[in-house]
């Protein structure tokens, strides 16, 4: 190779000139065999292209046609139907209406292009879906009407529903009676061209090529031009146009412009499907394409074959190297180093940034390493800290020996209010003391939530109203201990001690995703806005949370800081509340079971 070509060190530089020449060389090819295999192939392509196309057509058409046939069996073979067209009785209006509601149960669950429906008995008796026009004996306006007694499956060319309406076809069906097998009269299928248009459309020659259909009268059964539908060839351009027989080709020049027209027929409707396409749009599509693609493709392939390896040379081994380098790095080792390998300009920035990006790692790791460490060290002082305060500030053991004696004084002198207040309080306290760092369940938590309601239903007997309607399936949910009591304590304070007693506390329990939502709602006079602005800052300032846990209080900050510590961020209360008419406290925990 000329050294010039080394001069260029630059991957870039190489890699254009390099495909450059390729690009330039299969151009060449591809528009030089094109060329060559052009004028061969166009005419044979398009007589297969098309034979296939119409092909495809027709046999849609046939299927369309047979399936709309064999939809009917189950309506022309029915006892009211069979009996109208006998005629050996005299039909009653509802007998009618029966016959009619058939015949709309058959176009609802089949065509919803099927217009109407006409049942046609040998004498020219005739029952009609729609009554689009009236009809009576020989002045009837349907293009059908001439056509019956039919004893054969016909679909006429293209009509005007009732004269003046929309264009639709009418297929000619014959009914025979299912006991002597004589034909006692036809059915008359009237359907729009929607679904043979939806079909035509979809089927293109080129860019401008299109198919249309003509019947055997000549006459045009479907064009995608709609003035030309239903009209003789003779009344459009369309006249000198086709072949002179059908499954012909022919090649036509209009106004300067070459086109290429062929017919094929249907044996099942004797219509013809002509396709009409612009010469030069078919060229697009030949095999001749194809083949100089294929060949180009190999002289390109042989190429690159010879020449790629040349220049990859330069690049496998350094590329090596590094990917041998990387996983070492993946696996965890930061001692190694890239050596110079190759004397490409990328390449030798490419080891350069490397070492230096293995250096960076290393000082990163072992800084990572010791903020990690200390980081660890610090929350655990902290949680420790957090958890010891929050046990002496909820630790109420002072009493409950206490009001075990009043309890046992009040069952002496027969005080059983005072009875049941000292049990039940010496209970509550009983449990906030045995303080511990594991969770509690839901059930130990409301049943001594239960235990403090009973205290203020005897504080305000006739008044004061609780509900805890909590599902069994969450019980057994942990929780953190004291997490419900501090706040239904909270509702007293506010909702039913300003009340006189006379309001209520409702708790609930619900899942949402993988959580549970504990709800505490009273019927107070609500929480102010300002109050609310200042619990959602506690909320949300964790450093506020520790502060909190830090103070003797027991309130909802202390229960939500409780709550977040111990389940993280998303976790904890949320207050919701309606002025005038009461408060919502949501506590949201994970749903899980012990």
């Amino acid at each position: 190779m000329n050294r010039s070509w080394f001069q260029f060190k630059s991957i870039k530089h190489r890699m254009i000139m390099l495909f450059f020449g390729l690009s330039l060389l299969s151009i060449g090819l591809i528009a030089s065999l094109s060329h060559y295999y052009y004028s061969k192939a166009v005419e044979d392509d398009f007589v297969t292209i098309t034979k296939q196309s119409t092909d495809s057509l027709n046999h849609h058409l046939e299927f369309y046609f047979k399936q709309m046939k064999n939809s009917t069996n189950t309506l022309i073979n029915t006892d009211l139907v069979q009996n109208w067209l006998i005629g050996e009785y005299e039909p009653t209006a509802e007998d009618i209406r029966d016959i009619e509601m058939e015949m709309k149960t058959y176009v609802s669950f089949n065509f919803p292009e099927m217009l109407n429906i006409f049942l046609v008995a040998n004498d020219k008796r005739i029952l009609s879906l729609n009554d689009y026009s009236s009809i009576s004996g020989s002045n009837a306006s349907q293009s059908w009407y001439a056509e019956v007694p039919s004893t054969t499956i016909r679909v006429l060319p293209t009509d005007r529903l009732a004269g003046t309406g929309p264009f639709v076809l009418s297929m000619l069906i014959p009914i025979y009676s299912k006991q002597t097998t004589d034909m006692i009269g036809n059915l008359v299928l009237q359907f729009s061209l929607a679904e043979i248009e939806a079909t035509f459309d979809k089927s293109r020659l080129g860019k401008t090529g299109y198919f249309f259909i003509t019947s055997e009268e000549n006459s045009v059964v479907y064009h995608p031009n709609k003035e030309w539908v239903g009209k003789s060839l003779g009344q459009t351009p369309l006249n000198n146009l086709l072949p002179d027989s059908a499954e012909g080709m022919r090649l036509r020049n209009i106004k300067g412009v070459d086109y290429l027209v062929a017919t094929g027929d249907s044996a099942y409707t004797g219509w013809n499907i002509n396709s009409i396409v612009p010469y030069l749009e078919m060229a697009s599509g030949l095999n001749s394409a194809i083949k100089s693609t294929i060949i180009t493709f190999l002289i390109i392939s042989i190429s690159i074959m010879v020449a790629v390896p040349l220049l990859l040379r330069q690049f496998i081994n350094p590329i090596k190297h590094l990917k041998s380098l990387m996983e070492s790095v993946s696996m965890g080792n930061l001692n190694v180093r890239a050596k110079k390998v190759s004397n490409i300009m990328e390449f030798e920035v490419l080891i350069t940034s490397f070492n230096k990006m293995v250096e960076q790692l290393t000082d990163l790791m072992q800084t990572l390493s010791e903020y990690r460490v200390k980081e660890v060290e610090l929350q655990l002082r902290q949680s420790e800290a957090m958890i010891r305060a929050l046990q002496n500030q909820i630790n109420p053991h002072l009493l409950y020996n206490t009001l075990d004696i009043i309890k046992s004084i009040a069952y002496l002198n027969d005080v059983p209010l005072i009875e049941k207040i000292s049990h039940n309080l010496a209970d509550v306290y009983r449990y906030a003391s045995r303080w511990s760092y594991e969770e509690v369940t839901l059930s130990e938590e409301l049943d001594s939530l239960i235990k403090y309601l009973e205290i203020i239903h005897i504080r305000y007997p006739k008044k004061f109203e609780s509900r805890v309607r909590v599902n069994e399936k969450f019980l057994k949910c942990p929780i953190i201990k004291l997490s419900i009591q501090p706040i239904v304590e909270n509702a007293v304070k506010y909702a039913v001690e300003p009340k006189g007693g006379d309001a209520a506390i409702i708790i609930t329990a619900y899942t949402a995703e993988h959580d549970l939502i504990i709800e505490i709602a009273d019927n107070g006079a609500g929480v102010s806005e300002q109050k609310l602005l200042s619990l959602e800052e506690q909320f949300n300032n964790r450093q506020s949370n520790e502060e909190t846990l830090m103070q003797g209080s027991i309130g909802l900050a202390n229960v939500h800081a409780r709550l977040t510590l111990k389940y993280g961020e998303g976790y904890g209360v949320s207050v919701h509340s309606f002025a005038g008419r009461g408060s919502v406290v949501s506590i949201r925990v994970p749903y899980r079971t012990l």
